[in-house]
């Protein structure tokens, strides 16, 4: 292969005694050469005036040309700075102080974004509702509350259940009579079978004895606008999408930390303006925003934490920082018990994100992504105030790594160009990688917000159940730390996809009377599908090389949306037959889960940084860590 080097030397001489066979005094001249990165020393000494020539010092220590692997003494000032992260952490240690500070920090984020996720569950919360009636036309009876509703509010079917119609109520021709009749007159004048039922006309009374006020009970989104609650959740995933696209090429390229603080800030904003939304339109718009926010502020930390360890440490990582996510789910349902009125229920789900104004000062950049960008010098300084805190030594020769000069030039081509979502398709196996991966996700997302958004079906309280259901996602989790460094990465995905598609699918025909088996079984579904999604965030990042995991993550996260839209509008299925969505939850849950044995095993191989190094990951020469 053609290269051109640029040389560049410096001399030093001194006056001092040359061993030499005639013993004359001589200087020496000292050449220090270097070729790149390599540096070639050589020492000649200078004889006399009488003409002797140049001899070569016969000490082997002092051999002209000698070739050393990197800069010593005060060579090293005169080297540019070139850092090796993963040499790095043999002296920070794969997960130690200075990462698990800055991890411990950058999940925080995590938990705070499950409150803005699945807080529409409570403040889009629909309580019972039936239409509201003019009561003036109905004073001459002198009925109970009980005895109007009989003669207002028709009974129908559902589910093999008898209940209050909640759109429909009865009309009547009343003569000046009826309207003076009593409660048992009125019954023998008109009898159900010749009372006619209309839709609601004057509007909706709706049951507030749980709720003080909700967006269903504001703006009345009951029976013909009800779908705009679902209408609501999957623009939210649709936001979702638009983050995960925009965000991870963002992060990609102006960084992780500007990315992130970007990303928060406008989740405080908008979730503080939401909270004040005069109409659905409104709120709907706002919370689009503040989804693809929320969606930065997901990934980006997630990233950030897998490249901040060791490839033995991904899958702790990978796994802790769900739990955070886990926790806030559970926090969630305290603070939505506690405040029934759904304007301060988003201003309390909102303020905690002031405290990420000290990310500015806390939490550095990836020094990852500024090694893959030439930020060299930066990475440097983050490095070495991780070694104060770690309160070690690096020494010089991590910021002056040694690197062949051929493989200097492609890796530094390699990361200065400017990567798109095309390159994911770009060889084959990456090619069939990534798809498999983004329908992984598809499915994964799906079948999770499907059950987590449908947890007001299930029998139960709702806060018990709520708290229940993110309560587990935390022994998820941690069993996903053990199998995954123990089995891998496909085997558990495969695994804990079949079986939470059987829960599912078995979940809902289970008769009525034995509702805790049918919340037990969905639980189930529930604990296998968040481990399954917790791996397939780690096994993702571990295949797309660094150049594009940013970007990659992101895709999988915009097509996971796909699922996550779709989702609210499976669930209204259960109004024509009950079991509908859980079946289809777990269909899919089951064709991912075989799909998944197709990816290739990461476990214990270092991450891949170019797209040559991703194509290759199956391979056996594959790059792997050495203890």
């Amino acid at each position: 292969m053609h290269m051109s080097t640029s040389l560049t030397y410096s001399l030093s001489r001194q006056i001092k005694p040359c061993r030499n066979k005639s013993s004359v005094s001589s200087d020496i001249v000292r050449i220090k050469v270097y070729l790149g990165r390599r540096r070639l020393n050589i020492q000649l000494c200078c004889h006399d005036s009488k003409g002797e020539n140049m001899t070569e010092n016969e000490n082997a220590a002092d051999e002209a040309l000698v070739f050393e692997n990197g800069p010593s003494g005060d060579s090293k000032d005169d080297l540019p700075v070139k850092v090796n992260y993963d040499r790095a952490m043999d002296y920070l240690g794969g997960f130690g102080p200075w990462q698990r500070r800055v991890f411990f920090l950058i999940c925080l984020p995590t938990g705070f974004s499950a409150f803005q996720a699945f807080g529409i569950i409570f403040i889009a919360f629909e309580p019972d509702v039936h239409c509201r009636v003019p009561q003036d036309s109905f004073s001459g009876l002198n009925a109970t509350p009980a005895e109007l509703l009989n003669v207002t509010i028709p009974w129908e079917l559902k589910d093999g259940e008898w209940t209050r119609s909640q759109c429909k109520r009865y009309s009547y021709n009343m003569s000046d009579t009826d309207l003076h009749a009593t409660y048992g007159d009125f019954l023998e004048a008109h009898p159900v079978a010749n009372r006619t039922q209309i839709p609601c006309d004057h509007g909706y009374q709706h049951d507030t004895s749980e709720y003080k006020s909700t967006v269903v009970t504001d703006w009345d989104l009951v029976c013909s606008e009800s779908w705009k609650v679902s209408l609501a959740e999957s623009l939210w995933f649709a936001g979702l999408m638009v983050g995960a696209v925009f965000g991870g090429h963002a992060a990609d390229r102006w960084g992780r930390k500007p990315v992130l603080l970007a990303s928060l800030a406008i989740d405080y904003m908008f979730g503080i303006i939401c909270a004040f939304s005069p109409n659905y339109a409104a709120f709907v718009s706002f919370r689009a925003v503040i989804a693809a926010c929320t969606m930065v502020s997901v990934l980006v930390p997630f990233v950030m934490a897998t490249e901040l360890v060791s490839p033995d440490k991904r899958s702790l990582v990978g796994m802790v920082i769900w739990i955070y996510w886990a926790i806030g789910y559970v926090i969630l349902s305290g603070i939505a018990y506690l405040i029934r009125t759904w304007m301060w229920l988003q201003i309390a789900v909102t303020m905690p994100y002031l405290f990420f104004i000290s990310f500015w000062w806390l939490v550095p950049e990836s020094p990852r992504w500024l090694i893959s960008r030439n930020r060299h010098e930066e990475a440097a300084a983050i490095l070495r105030n991780a070694a104060e805190v770690a309160k070690v030594v690096i020494p010089d020769e991590v910021f002056h790594d040694t690197i062949p000069l051929t493989q200097t030039e492609e890796k530094t081509k390699e990361k200065e160009k400017l990567y798109t979502f095309v390159d994911l398709f770009r060889t084959p196996n990456l090619r069939k990688w990534t798809l498999n991966i983004f329908f992984n996700w598809v499915v994964n997302t799906f079948v999770y917000y499907g059950i987590s958004l449908n947890t007001a079906a299930l029998s139960g309280n709702l806060y018990l159940n709520f708290a229940i259901s993110g309560f587990i996602e935390i022994p998820a989790y941690l069993i996903s730390i053990i199998i995954l460094d123990k089995f891998g990465r496909r085997w558990p995905l495969c695994l804990m996809l079949l079986f939470g598609g059987v829960a599912c699918i078995v979940a809902f025909f289970i008769p009525k009377h034995l509702g805790w088996m049918t919340t037990t079984l969905a639980m189930t579904g529930k604990f296998c599908i968040t481990a399954s999604f917790a791996v397939v965030y780690v096994f993702s990042a571990e295949i797309f090389p660094t150049v594009v995991r940013q970007i990659g993550i992101g895709m999988s996260s915009m097509s996971a949306r796909v699922g996550g839209m779709v989702a609210p509008f499976v669930n209204l299925l259960g109004s024509y037959w009950a079991p509908m969505p859980y079946v289809i939850f777990g269909g899919v849950s089951i064709a991912a889960g075989l799909l998944a044995l197709l990816l290739p095993e990461t476990v214990g191989k270092k991450l891949p940084s170019t797209i040559e190094e991703g194509e290759n990951l199956r391979k056996k020469d594959a790059i792997v860590d050495e203890e």
